[in-house]
Formats: structure tokens, sequence, C-alpha cells
């Protein structure tokens, strides 16, 4: 099958989808239903506003990333404890922040590489803010991850921070099957990979609304860690600001009315 066949499979199977999950479905067919979302993907002023909002989300997850870094080597217990390998004073503020600056390069690249066409790149990296999201979530519910996370060598990532084992730990808040379609499209070489090259502005929009919905998501448990953080300051003065600006994108975006995939 070719990558445009398959694209257009892949979105009347998001409509079918869409029309089962509604509890009393207006007399759409399929086709009319994947041309209403090729319409809301391909709006000029949504695109903006995705565009916007992933760099606005961008720059402060790299200016908190950079206070939250300052504070966590000055302040906390761990360098005078002598727990700290770094000679930090909180490892896991500075986890924190090594996580919001990691996430920040991820979000203005995969969304500079969609805006340039450049769609396989772009997914690969959202793959990547899949992961801290898993990371985030961590973080949040489990009690000194941080500093763990931190600390790890190889093999301790590999056996309690792997995305597999985070998604296990998780019991269920996270599907496998999501992490699936982005390793398909865009984590490994593989033809339904295709897709991608194609320069469908459907896929990059649903990718680049996907994007944000983890952005959303990371910021909110990095909020949940803030609320109990006596470092948590900088997430916690710009929560109001970052509430607003998702608040405002989706209220707008009719691509946030989609199902996830079957």
């Amino acid at each position: 099958m070719c990558a445009v066949a398959q694209h257009d499979s892949q979105l009347k199977r998001y409509a079918a989808h869409r029309e089962s999950m509604k509890t009393n479905p207006e007399p759409q067919s399929v086709a009319e239903v994947s041309e209403k979302i090729r319409v809301a993907a391909t709006d000029k002023r949504m695109k903006r506003r995705r565009r916007s909002l992933a760099l606005a989300s961008a720059k402060i997850f790299s200016a908190v990333g950079n206070e939250l870094h300052l504070l966590g080597h000055v302040i906390g217990s761990d360098r005078r404890l002598g727990v700290s390998p770094f000679g930090h004073g909180s490892d896991e503020t500075v986890a924190v922040s090594v996580l919001l600056r990691i996430g920040s390069q991820l979000i203005s690249a995969s969304s500079d590489l969609f805006t340039d066409g450049r769609n396989y790149s772009a997914a690969a990296l959202l793959r990547q803010v899949v992961e801290v999201e898993y990371l985030a979530w961590a973080i949040e519910t489990r009690d000194r991850d941080g500093e763990r996370w931190l600390r790890s060598d190889r093999q301790e990532r590999e056996s309690f921070f792997a995305p597999r084992k985070l998604r296990q730990a998780a019991q269920g808040k996270f599907r496998g099957k999501d992490y699936g379609y982005h390793c398909e499209l865009g984590g490994h070489p593989v033809p339904t990979a295709g897709v991608l090259l194609e320069d469908d502005p459907a896929v990059v929009e649903l990718l680049l609304s996907d994007l944000l919905g983890h952005v959303g998501r990371i910021w909110d448990h990095l909020v949940g860690w803030a609320r109990r953080s006596s470092s948590g300051a900088p997430i916690l003065k710009r929560s109001l600001e970052m509430s607003r600006r998702f608040s405002q994108w989706k209220d707008q975006d009719p691509l946030l009315e989609l199902p996830p995939p079957p």
C-alpha cells in the first residue's frame, strides 16, 4: 500500500472510531468526517496557534529549567550529607531541571522540523517527548525517583526507567499501543513511516496537536511535583500562564475532539 493510501486509511479509521464514540451520532459518512479532520488540520489560524504554543512552551520549559538548576545546585541538604555524586544541594531539583531543559529542546526542534517539512525527523523527536512524559509522571508520583534517575547508571535506567518499565508501573495510565504508534511513525525506520514523507498537512497537524497534548501533561506532572517541593516556585509562578495558554488552545482546536486511535 502506498503512503498516501495508508494515510487515507488511517484517517478513515480515526473518523469511524470517532463516530462510534458518539452517544447520538449524526448521520455522517466516514468520508465526511475524514474531510472535517482535513479541514481542521489545515486551518491557517489554528496552525499558527499550535506552533506558537509549542514555541512558548519550549521557552518556558527552558527558563524554568535554568532557574531550577541554580536552585538545585545551591539549596538543599544533599551536598552537606554527602549523598550527591555531583555536589548538588538537591539532586531531585536538578533532575527536574534536566528533564525540563531536555523537553524544551525536543519541543522546539520537533515543532521547527514539522514546520520545515522534515516530518519523519520531527516524529522521531515526538517519541522522545512521550518518554519525557513518562519520567515526569514518575518524578511526580514516586518518592525520590528524581534523584534516583539523576544518579542512575545505564543498567539502573534500563531496569527502572525504560519506557516499558514505567508503563507497567503506571498500571494503565499510558497505553503501550500509543507508544507503539510513535515507534512505527518516527522511532524506527519502518515502511509505515512513509506516510510522513508525503508532507500531508493533515498528518503534520495531527502529530503537532499530539505533541502539544504530551507537553501539557508533562507540565501538569511537574506542577504536581512543584506543589510538594520547597524548590517548586519557578514552576508554580508560571502555572497560571501555562494554564491559560493551554486552555485557549483546547477550547479552539477541533483536532482535540478526536479519540485516540483504536
